[in-house]
């Protein structure tokens, strides 16, 4: 018998608003309990363990208290955890409210499932930026460097480091309105990529290859990204050959409550 293949699956949502009332926040997870089932949470926690069996009415009411963050895990396919967090504002700058999730996926269809509803997000409540993609051993080493993945281990996209550059381009991505007025519309939907599709007057989506499994199999996949980069502006990505001092294009996020 031919053991199914697995690969890694890290992806996040950057969400435009805040989710600081309780109930908004819950309706943002029932959303996804509705609309992806295919990463149905099994266990919920705000704190280490996540081993607490909830329903989303008992969701709501431990939302009620104040939690500013729900994490929640899956032990069948596709295995995995996440997390839910509202808008936080740390000394450093205010970080958008965001959806995290990493899972071991085992064919394109469930990777297309979270497509779909980061797509219907973006059209629902607004979504500043999203990606999605695999860390390969290959490319480990450079998202070490760019920040994509300091502990090599799973990709993290925080806010803060979308205002000093963008560490790079991913095999899938939302831009939002920031990004869609700092790049352009146009220069966005001709870029030369897979796939390039417009989501709304301030969001485009963009997309390497045909499927995220190319990021371990097909490795022209990196002359892509390259030529998107160039084509979009080289100076919005992290370079490690710049000065750390040196000054990125970066757009100008708004924060509404």
């Amino acid at each position: 018998m031919i053991k199914k293949r697995s690969i890694p699956l890290d992806a996040e949502i950057l969400l435009s608003p805040s989710f600081k009332s309780p109930d908004a926040f819950a309706d943002l997870i029932e959303d996804f309990l509705i609309n992806l089932t295919t990463f149905s949470p099994r266990r919920w926690g705000v704190v280490e363990p996540i081993n607490l069996e909830l329903s989303m009415q008992d969701i709501r009411c431990v939302l009620q208290t104040g939690e500013g963050n729900i994490m929640w895990k899956r032990n069948a396919s596709p295995k995995g955890w996440g997390k839910f967090r509202k808008r936080t504002n740390p000394l450093y700058g205010p970080q958008f409210a965001n959806i995290y999730i990493s899972v071991s996926v085992e064919n394109q269809n469930q990777v297309a499932d979270f497509i779909f509803y980061a797509k219907n997000l973006s059209e629902w409540v607004g979504v500043e930026y999203a990606c999605c993609d695999s860390l390969t051993e290959n490319y480990k080493p450079v998202a070490f460097v760019n920040g994509l993945a300091p502990y090599q281990t799973s990709i993290f996209v925080p806010t803060f480091k979308l205002t000093k550059c963008l560490p790079d381009i991913l095999w899938s991505q939302i831009f939002g309105p920031a990004y869609v007025k700092l790049i352009g519309l146009e220069k966005l939907l001709s870029a030369p990529a897979y796939k390039v599709e417009q989501l709304g007057p301030e969001a485009v989506y963009l997309q390497l290859s045909e499927s995220v499994f190319d990021m371990h199999d097909h490795y022209e996949v990196d002359a892509v990204r390259c030529q998107v980069k160039r084509h979009l502006d080289d100076n919005i990505f992290f370079n490690p050959n710049y000065r750390e001092d040196h000054v990125y294009r970066v757009p100008t996020f708004k924060f509404p409550d």
